[in-house]
């Protein structure tokens, strides 16, 4: 079953859902979202019903706003449970201890941070909410120094996100306070089949701007990533799948690889990336239809797809407000200017950038032997194509 929610439904997951015929929970928010598709619905009351009497059936979502839902439908069920484990990351960090019993991280309230001796912390540290999502306050502290400074601005940093997202998806009531990770970072769209075992649908480098960035700017996938690194983190996501039980389940998981270190970084529960961002790209990517891939049990060709376009990267390009500008004080994002510094735009999708921290989401290819266009973008705070109001 599909559970469709706020903040956006592409127009190529609304066309997915009217050929696929697969059960929608018939939300108001999914009505009001899918209208004008002819959408196979169930009512909420009969999905609860038929989840109730074969538990074996598999939630899909597109956003983290959907898990509210979840939780409160089925209290004390397996999923529940897994969905909560995985949502909250010092829930999380505590299973993973398992099989990563050095690293450091510690849950505080965040009336109590203020209180945190900062001389016992193993900086580098990742200062971030506990529930959260899309980096929003995610901040890398260095020093001592540096840790005053992130508190003294951290009251600010988050009332400018404040409301949002519902509580369930970003929670700044208590935050984890954790070692840096070494290595480069990734993003897989994948799922778990009913044995347990992974399987990976894509694969995303996460490119930084610097040591220090926490951003998500700019994702990449190619032919070359997929083969150097798809055997390793497959090893390494069955492991976590073992760990968290997950059968027939959805996820987009960060990790971060360091030489032949694999280590996670999050598990998002029942969804690929946010805002069906990462899911879309591999159509252009891949000519692979993540969303279909996942409900028919579709298990990749690699060693196929990664010959069909080995000279070229396909990229996300995440426009998130970098300016220091509040979105309500930009009167206007020239997005025809921003698309002129692409040479391959694939598809551009504007949000509403007044109320969400971000202008929207650009996917291009480049050549995989000339990443400039990507690399500009990676470094632009965005500020060349906004005008205040």
């Amino acid at each position: 079953m599909f559970l469709i929610d706020a903040p956006f439904v592409s127009e190529y997951l609304k066309q997915t859902l009217q050929e696929l015929k697969n059960p929608v929970i018939q939300t108001a928010y999914a009505e009001e979202a899918l209208a004008g598709y002819k959408i196979n619905y169930i009512s909420e009351r009969k999905a609860v019903q038929t989840y109730n009497s074969d538990r074996q059936i598999q939630f899909h979502t597109n956003s983290e706003n959907a898990l509210d839902w979840i939780l409160a439908q089925f209290p004390g069920s397996e999923l529940a449970l897994i969905v909560a484990q995985l949502k909250d990351k010092v829930c999380f960090r505590d299973v993973l201890a398992q099989i990563h019993p050095g690293y450091y991280y510690s849950g505080c309230p965040y009336g109590e941070l203020q209180n945190v001796d900062s001389a016992s912390l193993p900086f580098p540290v990742i200062l971030k909410p506990s529930v959260g999502f899309f980096s929003l306050g995610v901040q890398r502290v260095d020093n001592q120094d540096q840790w005053v400074d992130t508190l003294s601005t951290l009251n600010m940093m988050t009332s400018s996100y404040d409301g949002i997202y519902p509580s369930g998806v970003l929670d700044n009531s208590t935050f984890i306070i954790e070692e840096v990770i070494p290595g480069e970072e990734f993003a897989v769209d994948c799922y778990f089949d009913e044995l347990g075992q992974v399987v990976i649908l894509n694969m995303m480098k996460h490119l930084f701007a610097s040591g220090d960035d926490v951003n998500d700017r700019v994702y990449i996938t190619s032919s070359s990533i997929m083969k150097q690194y798809l055997e390793p983190v497959q090893s390494y996501l069955n492991i976590l799948g073992s760990l968290f039980n997950l059968r027939k389940f959805q996820a987009h998981i960060e990790i971060r690889i360091d030489a032949d270190e694999i280590a996670a970084i999050e598990i998002n529960p029942l969804r690929f990336g946010g805002w069906c961002s990462t899911a879309d790209l591999a159509q252009y990517a891949w000519d692979m239809n993540l969303y279909e891939a996942v409900v028919k049990s579709v298990k990749p060709n690699w060693d196929h797809l990664t010959k069909i376009d080995p000279d070229h990267v396909y990229a996300l390009v995440v426009l998130n407000n970098s300016t220091g500008i509040a979105g309500k004080e930009i009167a206007r994002f020239d997005y025809d200017a921003l698309l002129a510094t692409i040479r391959n735009p694939l598809e551009l999708r504007k949000t509403d950038f007044q109320k969400f921290p971000l202008f929207g989401f650009l996917m291009c290819k480049v050549p995989a032997n000339d990443m400039s266009d990507l690399n500009k973008l990676l470094h632009s705070d965005l500020r060349e194509f906004i005008s205040s109001s």
